[in-house]
């Protein structure tokens, strides 16, 4: 949805698009009295009618020859049903033990046909979603003799997906794999993935509030996020130039809410895109962001995305928690293989792989390597980066095979 988006603010700008709506609309309601035509208030509504069969017409028809499907509508989100909230210190946050959105189609350009859905999840007490049903808490103290494995990362983590009834995400997979591998020792694997988070986000979290649930074991798997800081002109190692904080925003979702809500593509569009949205989901990214991505330009956050990832590890070693490090898989999927900006993004994610080996080596971390563990196949993503059932089974299967060695250490160290 958001390459879609940023090709149609391309092709159609959302000034003209407005323009056009609004001008539209003042000349059909104009016509009659200009012209002086009798029974003018029945002319301006009949004409009204067919102005706007027409508009939605030709949107509908617009949109699918560019985009080569139909435009998806956007459900409204009333404001006290939001889900997400600003923070002092991040740009947002779930809030806590709250419904996180409506059971709805995923809208992934992969595997449409399989009717993969997201279900009405609740977020937990450190405000992520979190085991079955999202609302796991993570119980402090931690319990005695319980091995904690927190997941870090963005929505390549924190993401589920729901497939003839059951809901999938990678940490959850891992669990099950860990607790068949070792039916009798106590493991709980935390799902603490956070939609759109660079690794600044994740760092921050993890320091205010992730290392007090004292785990264990912490996997990192991120990467991609970084990139659009990265080539965000301006650049600054904090990501100041390229992130805001959903605060300077949030009166607007407000606003937006009380606009009423009407079952036209058309209109959906010119509220969502050329007003502002009516629903946190499909616009969370753009209205944390400032700048613009630029394409040309080299990849100037590197060194800081490596930094952000190794202040983790070195608090880690500190608490003598046992850090594993991933690679990042990314599929350049048949119809966005000569995509200038997935190439670029490609490029991008081999640059930050290269980064994470690095790590690994210098801290003489265990690597998991996905970017080459998991195939290039279709049946793995629902787009470039974001994983199917079988996707997230098999990262977690490959995730799972130095845990698995240090839960049988471990194991061996409480028998002695």
């Amino acid at each position: 949805m958001t390459k879609i988006i940023s090709a149609l603010k391309d092709k159609i700008p959302k000034i003209y698009f407005l323009f056009l709506y609004v001008a539209g609309l003042l000349l059909i309601m104009s016509l009659p009295y200009v012209f002086k035509i009798k029974n003018a208030s029945l002319f301006s509504v009949s004409a009204l009618f067919i102005y706007v069969a027409v508009v939605e017409l030709l949107f509908r028809v617009s949109f699918r020859i560019i985009f080569k499907k139909p435009y998806s509508y956007i459900p409204k989100l009333p404001f006290d049903k939001m889900y997400i909230e600003p923070h002092p210190y991040l740009p947002y946050v779930y809030k806590q033990n709250f419904l996180s959105q409506k059971s709805m189609p995923s809208r992934y350009p992969l595997h449409q046909e399989k009717g993969y859905s997201f279900s009405a999840l609740r977020s937990n007490n450190r405000r992520h979603i979190n085991g079955p049903g999202g609302d796991r808490d993570i119980i402090m103290p931690k319990p005695e003799g319980l091995i904690r494995i927190n997941c870090l990362g963005a929505s390549t983590t924190g993401n589920y997906i729901c497939y003839n009834g059951k809901d999938y995400s990678y940490p959850m997979e891992l669990e099950k794999i860990l607790k068949q591998a070792f039916p009798d020792v106590k493991i709980e694997v935390n799902n603490c993935g956070v939609g759109g988070y660079t690794s600044a986000e994740i760092l921050i979290k993890f320091l205010l509030d992730t290392i007090d649930t004292k785990p264990d074991i912490v996997v990192i798997y991120h990467a991609y996020n970084d990139l659009g800081s990265s080539l965000t002109s301006c650049y600054q190692s904090d990501y100041s130039h390229a992130k805001k904080n959903l605060g300077e925003v949030y009166h607007l979702y407000r606003l937006a809410a009380k606009i009423p809500e009407i079952r036209l593509a058309s209109y959906n569009f010119l509220m969502n895109y050329c007003l502002f949205s009516q629903n946190i989901r499909f616009s969370l990214l753009e209205t944390t962001s400032r700048g613009k991505i630029e394409l040309e330009n080299d990849f100037q956050g590197l060194s800081t995305y490596g930094r952000n990832i190794e202040h983790i590890i070195n608090v880690c070693k500190v608490n003598k928690i046992q850090v594993i490090l991933s690679t990042f898989s990314e599929h350049l999927y048949l119809l966005v293989q000569n995509d200038e900006r997935c190439l670029k993004y490609h490029e991008g994610v081999d640059l930050e792989n290269n980064v994470m080996r690095n790590l690994a080596v210098k801290h003489n971390l265990p690597l998991v390597d996905n970017a080459h563990l998991v195939p290039k196949e279709d049946k793995y993503f629902v787009d470039t980066v974001h994983f199917t059932p079988e996707g997230m089974h098999l990262i977690a299967e490959n995730i799972s095979h130095p845990i698995i060695e240090y839960i049988k250490t471990y194991a061996e160290c409480r028998s002695c």
